[in-house]
């Protein structure tokens, strides 16, 4: 049975706090830049945005419109890569988002009944937690972290780092593999993170994307209870639908969704932190500390222009 450890932490905002800042060059709790150099980081000829190949777009349509994630191959090759051929050989399509805890995770694939289907087609895939420091464009956050002893971002993606390795985090909108006890278990079984990011989950399973666009399609699907068989929904009536699932560059060229990051290289984002590490807003009766969570500080995405 591929599940995970539920979690039942939950926490609920009553109010509306000021908007997350969405900074460029002319943010103004920014530090002053000096012909491309800010902060001695010199952002010169880096893009402010990245374009995201639509071979690395998994398009997932929900009961209540379409999911976009962004395949992480720097990270995860081998994952990806199974997600893209279950998608092309329409595995997903009909099955069924069967377990699913408010706060925690939904979870989908062939379900986890004793009588579930075998898969020889899917065989289980090695673990892959992290990869080496040196083959990633790592972009380190100052601020301190509970899990790892630093942290940042790797072309969009929220990392930790440590030593020679890097890994990704399992923020709110993380898809990841599950897997039974055995590291080297997992196959088809996906999740993906919808509440407070549950980081003890880093480098325990292999994450392998994040959702770009849709995540409000995935809150609203409907919840098991926590309690009861760690949140599988008992009766199939009872769950939401996987409609169909497919890879971007296999629609007709026309129908492609164009996405772009913001390169978390740049001064743009750089720009973006600080503003997020400082908040002098007047709407706080109490100045925050300037400190960010590196799973608060998701990197920017946007629909190309004239997409």
């Amino acid at each position: 049975m591929r599940f995970l450890l539920a979690s039942l932490a939950l926490g609920v905002a009553a109010c509306q706090a000021p908007d997350e800042p969405e900074c460029g060059a002319g943010c103004s709790d920014a530090p002053a830049m000096d012909g491309g150099v800010i902060g001695g980081l010199d952002f010169t000829d880096i893009p402010d945005w990245r374009a995201v190949d639509p071979e690395d777009v998994l398009v997932i349509e929900t009961r209540t419109g379409v999911v976009y994630v962004e395949l992480a191959d720097q990270f995860a090759p081998n994952h990806a890569a199974r997600m893209r051929q279950a998608a092309r050989d329409g595995f997903y399509d009909g099955r069924e988002f069967y377990r699913v805890i408010d706060g925690f995770v939904v979870q989908g694939g062939r379900g986890e009944e004793e009588n579930s289907e075998v898969l020889p087609q899917y065989p289980a895939l090695a673990a892959e937690l992290a990869v080496a420091a040196d083959s990633v464009t790592f972009t380190a956050m100052q601020d301190r972290d509970l899990y790892a002893p630093e942290v940042g971002h790797v072309d969009g993606f929220a990392v930790g780092r440590d030593g020679d390795q890097t890994w990704m985090l399992h923020c709110l909108g993380t898809m990841a593999m599950a897997r039974d006890n055995d590291a080297d278990s997992a196959d088809v079984e996906f999740f993906i993170v919808i509440g407070h990011a549950p980081r003890y989950l880093d480098r325990n399973t292999t994450v392998f994307g994040r959702v770009l666009e849709g995540m409000d399609h995935i809150q609203a699907i409907r919840r098991g209870d926590a309690a009861v068989n760690s949140g599988v929904i008992a009766d199939p009536a009872g769950r939401d639908p996987i409609v169909s699932m497919r890879v971007a560059a296999d629609l007709p060229v026309d129908e492609q969704p164009r996405f772009e990051v913001m390169d978390t290289r740049g001064e743009a984002f750089f720009n973006a932190k600080a503003a997020s590490r400082n908040r002098t807003h007047e709407w706080f009766i109490n100045t925050p500390p300037p400190v960010i969570e590196a799973c608060r500080m998701p990197a920017p995405v946007r629909r190309a222009s004239g997409d």
